[in-house]
């Protein structure tokens, strides 16, 4: 039997919901009736309980990277006047490379998804029962050492998912990464479907892993589909996964319907056969895994590009917010130093492309990068942060300010000996369970809650530390349950010190924390690694 919200969802097409926007922009907000609230999301109008009478409006960036590989200054331009005109004066950035815009009106709607399709930007299918911005690494064809260069891959899926409304009414939302790089900087473990790059022979394409994914339900590390495809075969094979998501994805419950569900559900051979049943060609196994394990590596800082003489240059965006006067600094650096061409990371941060030796030195000296750092100290450039319930209805604390004022507290306290000694500690943060700040893949985590402190409740987390990065990695553990924020700072401090003097040479965080007993995952075989400076500058 078909649930309020699916029996809803039938009903829908792009037309019928695009003629209802039309119709509240015209009539206004307060006519909006509570089964429309869903239907927005599918143009990435949303709206906010906080805020009545405005609306948060989510902009797809594929692969944070735009317009034939570029996502350009006009275009990061057109996103500020938007928000200038029709909003306040901050813009977010998300951790699938995407960009929300706030305070916008109802009767202004219809003017900015006009104003934003003219500069080539889409808000379609950004929300609801979706396949969410389809992430890359940002600095894709740039990188010397990259495998795959993917943005083309990017670009054919991303052509192929909006707009077409067979995979715009999943049983649930849908997140997609394209990895050409070996550094997992997207993660490919928390994606439904994940394409990382491989080798078969002399073959170079992608291995297939499916199943990721974070929320309220917990966690579930992405798995092996056992198939290599070609950079041709990568968008059949992803639709093929849809395809049997769509049919046979569980439309009765909805904190039961993703992937990861069908595919417990079916058994992981089950669902392969299945797949590949539908496929015109026969994929091979799995082939050799190039992401590393390495630590650490967020495109930060000053990189040579594959080019000899430029450069990117990425810059830390604390907490993912922006000033708008920020933001018109960014589009401005870009077409003085570069090309033009900015990218949007999933740590939330911004990249300049394509800078030559000549200018390097002048654009470092800009006084925007005082506040957009290509050097920060740990903390502030580890940190990811979610919305918090300034905005969201569902956050339990505000979040981009407590986070910020505790990678503030850190950095002044330890954060020079964290750079010397370890480069980067990340802290994610979440103000609720359904994890949008990614909480389980930092090497700190922050789970949001209320905390009572002598009879008065205050706002804190459940922290948890030891994530380990790449695709045979590990979510961190729980750690400590209830810390107001106002004891945070001191107690992760007082924690961080202590591996600091104790660790072995190299040793890395999640063994030293289940070696002192303060997580219990399993304790595996350890090796020093040698250092690599720009992995952990």
């Amino acid at each position: 039997m078909a649930t309020t919200i699916e029996a809803y969802k039938a009903e829908l097409s792009f037309s019928i919901i695009w003629d209802k926007i039309v119709r509240y922009a015209s009539v206004g907000w307060d006519t909006l009736e509570e089964a429309d609230v869903q239907a927005l999301k599918w143009y990435g109008v949303f709206v906010r309980k906080s805020t009545p009478g405005y609306f948060m409006i989510r902009v797809r960036v594929p692969g944070g990277i735009l317009e034939h590989g570029r996502f350009t200054a006009e275009q990061l331009r057109a996103l500020a006047d938007v928000t200038r005109d029709y909003g306040r004066d901050t813009m977010d950035l998300t951790t699938r490379q995407q960009v929300q815009l706030r305070w916008i009106r109802m009767e202004d709607v219809l003017t900015v998804l006009e104003k934003l399709n003219a500069a080539g930007l889409s808000t379609m299918q950004t929300g609801m029962d979706n396949i969410r911005n389809v992430t890359t690494c940002p600095v894709a064809g740039l990188q010397a050492d990259e495998a795959l260069d993917s943005r083309q891959l990017v670009k054919e899926l991303n052509d192929s998912i909006v707009g077409n409304w067979k995979v715009a009414n999943l049983p649930r939302k849908f997140n997609i990464t394209v990895l050409g790089c070996c550094d997992n900087c997207t993660h490919a473990e928390i994606n439904d479907i994940a394409l990382t790059p491989a080798k078969r022979g002399d073959l170079s394409g992608y291995n297939v892993w499916v199943g990721g994914g974070l929320g309220s339900w917990g966690t579930q590390r992405s798995l092996s589909l056992d198939a290599f495809v070609l950079p041709e075969q990568a968008t059949e094979i992803c639709h093929g996964i849809l395809e049997l998501f769509h049919e046979r994805g569980n439309r009765e419950k909805r904190n039961k319907a993703r992937l990861k569900f069908l595919i417990e559900e079916m058994g992981l051979l089950a669902f392969r056969k299945e797949v590949l049943g539908r496929l015109s060609f026969t994929p091979l196994s799995a082939g050799t895994e190039l992401t590393d394990d390495h630590s650490h590596r967020d495109h930060i800082g000053v990189h040579p590009q594959k080019t000899p003489g430029l450069h990117y240059v990425g810059l830390n965006v604390v907490t993912g917010r922006m000033k708008l006067e920020h933001v018109y600094e960014v589009a401005r650096l870009a077409e003085a130093y570069g090309n033009g061409e900015v990218r949007l990371t999933t740590a939330q941060n911004v990249i300049i492309a394509n800078v030559p030796d000549s200018k390097l030195t002048e654009l470092l000296a800009e006084p925007v990068l005082e506040q957009l750092q290509h050097d920060p100290l740990p903390f502030a450039r580890g940190l990811i942060s979610c919305t918090g319930n300034t905005f969201c209805p569902f956050a339990m604390i505000e979040t981009k300010q407590r986070t910020l004022e505790l990678v503030t507290y850190l950095d002044q306290q330890i954060g020079r000996s964290v750079m010397e000694s370890i480069g980067v500690l990340e802290i994610h943060a979440s103000g609720c369970p359904n994890s949008c700040g990614n909480p389980h893949t930092g090497q700190i985590g922050l789970i949001g809650k209320k905390v009572k402190v002598d009879g008065q409740v205050v706002e804190g987390a459940d922290i948890y530390l030891g994530a380990e990065h790449g695709v045979h990695g590990s979510f961190n553990e729980r750690w400590k349950i209830a810390v107001p924020f106002s004891e945070m700072g001191p107690l992760l401090e007082g924690m961080i010190r202590q591996y600091i003097e104790e660790r072995e040479p190299e040793e890395p965080f999640r063994r030293w924390c289940i070696r002192n007993g303060l997580i219990q995952g399993e304790l595996k075989q350890f090796a020093p690694m040698i250092k690599d400076e720009e992995h952990t500058a």
